[in-house]
């Protein structure tokens, strides 16, 4: 076994037959993939990449799995069950191109304002493009959980990271790598916190492995835990609104994804070669456009200053602002932020009373305060001040 040293959670072990798949071209491009895109202009710490990530959420998948208890006994949990599923959450970012979410809103900036055919699948656009990766790469991935239940642990890793579970093996490994409390958010805010060099994202990650338990096909909190989840939940929101929803990150990240599109458009990047999309590549290319300034320089662009939220959104017309920034060819820029930190709809956080299961909001008042997060900036050249004044003045008296 390898055993790397972690700033979040100390040592990660990385076992033998995990080494392979870490130390593979096709995972170690991931080194070269940042996190949180330009948040760098404003937090200068958060250089931090997916690659580090990855290791983090396969970590704890493996420590949820170690601490997790069980109503009743389940006969598919063995060590090489718990390697699988901690590989599903070591993958689960695989397919993320250069600068991460920031490169899904420029195929949607390519698609949506300058019509350009490019495949754009929301926020499921790097898993399409993992789920590929995996299946190129599957001869990797054949021989584990060999002891285990898992009969195709190709089939099992695409259908986990998928989003698509089929048996209550697979469907356990979900709720771990991918639900309101999971191994991917369980390292993110910590990570992300930690090198924005805030405490918004903090929470006792310690405390919370040791609560959990599954119940009535549930991955649920024990009650006497509830002030963890809260606290978990809201370290969540606090992280959107102060770090990933800061104006100035979106700014930069907006300007990014419009200088991604024009290269897409130019057709500087080749959409079949993803495994090649980094962050080098792409602004090694930027570095030869007019984007070089404001994004290796924080140069030439301006945003309002006062952000669209609430009853201000119903005063600005967002066709005509996709019209100027296709007119202005991205020197004018619309960008809107939304996240919902937790809701009920259609999945939950689970409590276990020690005789049920109930969702979260049955026991707490806070957590039913927690609304959607929605706000909106516009961002301009500053040779485009006359194109927005109107809307300038729109928000002002707004």
């Amino acid at each position: 076994m390898k055993i790397v040293r972690d700033p979040i959670h100390g040592y990660i072990e990385i076992s033998d037959e995990v080494l392979p798949i870490v130390s593979s071209p096709f995972f170690q491009r991931l080194r070269y993939i940042s996190q949180t895109a330009l948040a760098y202009m404003v937090y200068p710490g958060m250089r931090h990449t997916r690659f580090e990530h990855s290791l983090g959420a396969m970590h704890l998948a493996k420590e949820f799995l170690n601490f997790i208890s069980f109503e009743k006994k389940v006969d598919f949990i063995n060590e090489d069950y718990k390697t699988l599923v901690s590989v599903s959450a070591l993958l689960h970012d695989v397919g993320h191109l250069a600068f991460s979410h920031t490169f899904e809103s420029a195929l949607q900036v390519a698609k949506e304002v300058y019509g350009l055919n490019v495949e754009y699948y929301g926020k499921e656009t790097h898993v399409k493009f993992g789920l590929r990766l995996i299946e190129k790469y599957s001869y990797m991935f054949d021989k584990l959980g060999k002891n285990s239940n898992i009969s195709d642990p190709v089939k099992f890793l695409l259908h986990v990271i998928g989003s698509n579970p089929k048996t209550e093996e697979e469907r356990f490994a979900s709720k771990i790598i991918s639900n309101f409390i999971d191994a991917d958010r369980g390292d993110y805010l910590l990570r992300d916190s930690y090198y924005a060099g805030v405490d918004y994202g903090s929470y006792d990650i310690e405390r919370l492995k040791r609560v959990l338990v599954y119940v009535d096909d549930k991955i649920a909190v024990l009650k006497k835990a509830i002030p963890i989840v809260e606290q978990f939940l809201l370290a969540r929101m606090y992280m959107f609104e102060n770090v990933y929803f800061h104006s100035v990150v979106g700014m930069y990240n907006a300007i990014l994804s419009h200088a991604i599109a024009d290269l897409l458009l130019k057709e500087k990047i080749d959409l079949q070669d993803i495994e090649r999309i980094t962050d080098y590549r792409i602004m090694s290319l930027i570095e030869e456009t007019e984007y070089r300034d404001p994004i290796l320089f924080r140069e030439g662009y301006k945003r309002i200053k006062k952000d669209i939220t609430q009853e201000c959104f119903s005063k600005i017309d967002k066709n005509e602002l996709i019209e100027l920034m296709r007119e202005t060819k991205g020197k004018v820029i619309y960008y809107e932020f939304f996240d919902a930190p937790y809701s009920e709809a259609n999945e939950a956080v689970y409590i276990y009373d020690g005789e049920k299961v109930s969702q979260l909001s049955r026991f707490s008042s806070i957590i039913t305060s927690i609304k959607e997060l929605q706000k909106g900036i516009i961002v301009y050249h500053k040779s485009m001040e006359d194109k927005v004044k109107k809307y300038e003045e729109i928000l002002k008296s707004c």
